[in-house]
């Protein structure tokens, strides 16, 4: 008899890791750099044993541009999560730094744990330093592929999160929801893009249903209905896509977020202003530190709440406070600068 929650527990493992690129390294500063592919690479890596990679590369060759996939959930979250995402670390030891959704973020306390905190998006001085990128996670499997377990894929190409997001529910409006063990077929295609205005040429994700007919699928809808089959391994945000991400991406490690004055350095947020009894203006600042405590502060001094205009979301700047005699259980505003 299974424990409950225990040995009556079931996953499908994760068995392999297809890449978009590939880390290079620099002759002149030895430094490493991610370069973009025009195929699905796999390789044996800590993620990918050299069974696996043997068996893709019999079937799909060594520099495929198109593979067959199947999703083992109806959930877009299970399969694909997109998020805003940091790491920390170096030599190998990542760790998952901050984590969000472009409204609400949660980062790293330091100790172990994650403070739930304003994501401030194209506005955090992390995204704005290049440390915090879209990230999409795809997992799948590869029913061509012999070996029993689901493979990962990850991205942070914005063409490609929009092909796979508009297929995703393409399909899943043509059968009512659906997505689990449909084969469709994910390709990386060439398209051209002017970040800069200059044209070039990069490959996006594209996933597609083809060789099936529309009422193929709505004759196999039944049968979609009553599959059933254990979760599959979790996607983990923890594990750091090491061919998207290098050291210059990484956030250094952040022992405090007090200057050695004891002013806080942080991301403005926002300011909330208000007038009070007396017609004065009163001002609660919102300031996120790096470690993603959230730092609220009350003034009613009419120079600062003059300035407040002048901050911007996700400006760095430097706060002096002190536990408020006048406004209970408030953190008094002396300053504001920016850092």
């Amino acid at each position: 008899m299974p424990i409950k929650g225990h040995s009556d527990m079931r996953r499908i493992p994760r068995i392999g890791k297809i890449h978009l690129g590939m880390k290079q390294t620099s002759q002149k500063s030895g430094s490493a750099y991610p370069i973009a592919c025009d195929h699905f690479v796999v390789k044996p890596d800590e993620s990918t044993s050299e069974a696996a990679a043997s068996a893709f590369h019999a079937v799909y060759g060594e520099t495929p541009r198109e593979i067959t996939i199947a999703f083992a959930s109806d959930d877009p979250e299970d399969f694909f999560p997109q998020y805003l995402s940091s790491y920390k670390g170096g030599e190998g030891r990542y760790s998952l730094f901050c984590k969000g959704d472009g409204v609400t973020a949660k980062r790293s306390d330091g100790q172990g744990g994650f403070r739930e905190m304003p994501c401030l998006y194209q506005a955090c001085e992390f995204y704005q330093a290049k440390k915090c990128k879209e990230l999409g996670r795809l997992q799948f499997f590869l029913p061509d592929v012999p070996g029993i377990g689901v493979w990962g894929l990850d991205s942070t190409s914005y063409h490609s999160a929009v092909n796979l997001n508009s297929a995703i529910d393409l399909v899943r409006a043509l059968t009512g929801g659906r997505m689990k063990m449909i084969p469709l077929k994910l390709r990386l295609v060439p398209k051209v893009v002017s970040p800069d205005g200059h044209a070039k040429t990069v490959y996006v994700l594209d996933l597609r249903l083809e060789d099936v007919r529309l009422v193929d699928v709505f004759e196999r809808l039944p049968q979609l209905g009553v599959m059933h089959s254990p979760p599959v391994e979790p996607i983990s945000l923890d594990e750091m896509p090491t061919d998207l991400y290098v050291d210059d991406n990484l956030v250094q490690d952040l022992s405090t977020h007090e200057s050695s004055d004891g002013d806080v350095i942080g991301s403005f947020v926002e300011a909330q202003t208000r007038p009070n009894r007396t017609g004065h203006l009163v001002a609660l600042v919102k300031v996120a530190t790096q470690q993603g405590e959230l730092v609220e502060a009350i003034t009613d001094e009419a120079p600062i709440v003059g300035d407040l205009p002048l901050f911007v979301a996700g400006m760095t700047v430097r706060v002096k406070t002190i536990p408020s005699t006048r406004f209970a259980n408030r953190l008094e505003l002396l300053s504001i600068v920016p850092a």
